[in-house]
């Protein structure tokens, strides 16, 4: 039978039964949906009456010689799987759910409908201390993951000081996974375990910095920094030799050879013209630097920017913009909650929590494939921003957001699905002697150096791209400094930081760039140095001696980035 055939002998059984046909149900053919009319409002209808009726059509619709199959329709509960959390200041945690300006959050609420919450992850957090005891940190504490260095014992309790600033990792702390329970907040991966490494309520040295990037690292899987340098634009500093060994000892031997994931902020000292190139926490290859963005979406007064930016997350912003809702600890002034909670302090926590969940969807993924998710799924929300730049493996990068936006529900389903990305290599070239001032008339220097496809065949595209220089400059912070790739990618090393007078210069400092990721390798490189000070009666005052460009990457081809974008 054609369609219209059997819509008329559906009209016609409906008919003979005393039935309404309402029509075909969906898409199955020969499947009707049959009313009685009369009895639509059952409340005002003898019940004895109803099954009579309803027997008497049961029996017509079995026995009838064209149906097959019958049944008599019932109300089924079902109900909404979204979540319903007691917090009292769950409704202000925008980040997690805005309402106010929808989009603008970190796209979680899916995720945890599908019971991606962080379970069988530990992140630690690396700060001042944690005060595990507040109710929303208590039943997801490790115990086991925890250490306090600053008085050599278990217990990472933050001292009660004076000031009343001990609190700042119990913040960072509850973000990433405070209890859903009626007494606060909730973390972005409340499933999770959060322990406390207690290290920066005291003189801080390299041997502790390395102690604390290792600590109980096969039971912790993250470690959230939300510290650094300086962050006042004239600062150039980072690991030394130990805490650098311990960060490689990490991502190589932590999470039982999987690799420790470290996240770091990016700082705060976008007010003084800084460059997060110039803090070598957030420029190692190692770490996942993280920088912020407002609750619309935009880069706030405080946030820096630089090639080695990995992506961002949200935080505060100015003005009447919303801070960050979290745990607080109790101690002091404390009150166990907090609506205060600011900077890319806020946000590296943010992204350590998303990746608990990526880990949770899938426990084997390495510290790069956790860096190879983050920029392939990224967002690029301002898409109107000319600092965003598409380089030759079609990855959009901007030195402000880096790949862009990270999302919850973007991260975790490609985490599901990732295919391990091959053993990194890596390819230095010699020591580059340069001995060359930065010529007053035209303050720019230009040095190329060429990479042939022989000296690099394990490197078929690029990850992280570092630049080791040498310059010796009177004003350190008239210094710019770029490096053009061979597919013409524009990296800005470093910046021009008027806050910076220092006579230093730049000895053996290390640049990162992730600019370049998913490029050749194959061709010219540029290093491009400016002097963005006038000189005095034409003196030269830059003088660059050494540089050394190290690629790091994979054999992955071009072609399998491709597949992997799409």
């Amino acid at each position: 039978m054609n369609g219209k055939t059997i819509d008329a002998l559906a009209d016609r059984i409906a008919l003979e039964a005393g039935l309404t046909n309402r029509g075909q149900i969906g898409g199955l053919s020969g499947h009707y949906l049959f009313l009685h009319e009369s009895f639509t409002n059952k409340s005002a209808i003898d019940r004895d009456e109803l099954n009579i009726v309803h027997r008497a059509i049961s029996n017509l619709l079995r026995n009838h010689p064209n149906i097959i199959w019958s049944r008599q329709e019932v109300v089924r509960k079902r109900h909404r799987r979204s979540l319903q959390f007691k917090d009292q200041y769950f409704p202000s945690q925008w980040h997690l759910d805005n309402i106010r300006y929808v989009g603008h959050d970190i796209n979680v609420t899916g995720v945890w409908e599908n019971n991606i919450t962080g379970q069988g992850v530990v992140v630690s957090v690396i700060d001042d201390g944690v005060e595990w005891t507040n109710p929303d940190i208590l039943d997801n504490y490790s115990p086991e993951g925890s250490w306090d260095i600053n008085s050599n014992d278990e217990d990472p309790m933050p001292r009660a000081d004076d000031a009343g600033l001990n609190h700042h990792g119990t913040r960072c702390a509850g973000e990433i996974a405070a209890v859903p329970n009626t007494y606060c907040a909730v973390g972005v991966a409340y499933g999770a375990k959060v322990s406390g490494v207690r290290i920066l309520d005291g003189p801080m040295t390299d041997s502790l910095e390395a102690m604390a990037f290792n600590t109980k690292m096969h039971v912790n899987d993250i470690y959230s920094c939300s510290w650094g340098p300086d962050d006042n634009g004239k600062t150039v500093d980072g690991p030394h030799q130990l805490a650098q060994a311990a960060l490689a000892h990490g991502v190589l031997a932590g999470r039982h050879g999987y690799g420790s994931i470290f996240v770091v902020a990016s700082g705060n000292g976008g007010h003084f013209k800084d460059n997060c190139n110039f803090d070598g926490y957030a420029n190692s290859i190692y770490t996942v630097t993280i920088g912020a963005i407002d609750e619309l979406g935009d880069m706030p007064y405080y946030a820096e920017h630089c090639a080695a930016m990995l992506a961002v997350t949200y935080s505060s912003g100015q003005g009447m913009q919303r801070n960050i809702v979290t745990t607080d600890w109790r101690l002091g002034t404390g009150t166990g909650c907090t609506d205060k909670h600011t900077g890319t302090s806020a946000a590296a926590p943010l992204a350590a929590g998303m990746i608990a969940l990526m880990l949770q969807a899938r426990p084997c993924l390495t510290w790069r494939d956790v860096q190879h998710v983050i920029a392939i799924t990224a967002v690029k929300h301002d898409v109107d921003d000319d600092d965003y730049h598409s380089n030759g493996a079609n990855y959009h990068h901007s030195h402000k957001y880096g790949f862009g936006v990270m999302d919850s529900w973007r991260l975790v389903n490609t985490a599901k699905v990732w295919r391990g990305v091959p053993w990194m290599t890596s390819w230095s070239s010699p020591v580059i002697h340069v001995n060359r001032a930065v010529p007053a008339a035209t303050n720019k220097l230009v040095q190329k150096y060429t990479v042939s496809k022989q000296s690099v065949m394990e490197v078929v595209t690029l990850e992280h791209v570092t630049v080791t220089v040498n310059i010796h400059h009177r004003y350190r912070g008239n210094l710019i400094v770029n490096l053009v790739s061979p597919q013409g990618t524009t990296s800005k090393l470093a910046t021009a930081r008027h806050h910076d007078r220092s006579s230093d210069g730049l000895n053996d400092w290390t640049f990162s760039t992730v600019r370049n990721w998913g490029e050749s390798p194959v061709g010219t490189w540029q290093l491009v140095v400016i002097d963005n000070g006038k000189s005095r009666n034409d003196i030269a005052r830059g003088f660059v001696k050494t540089w050394r460009v190290t690629l790091y990457g994979s054999s992955m081809t071009p072609a399998e980035i491709r597949r992997r974008q799409r």
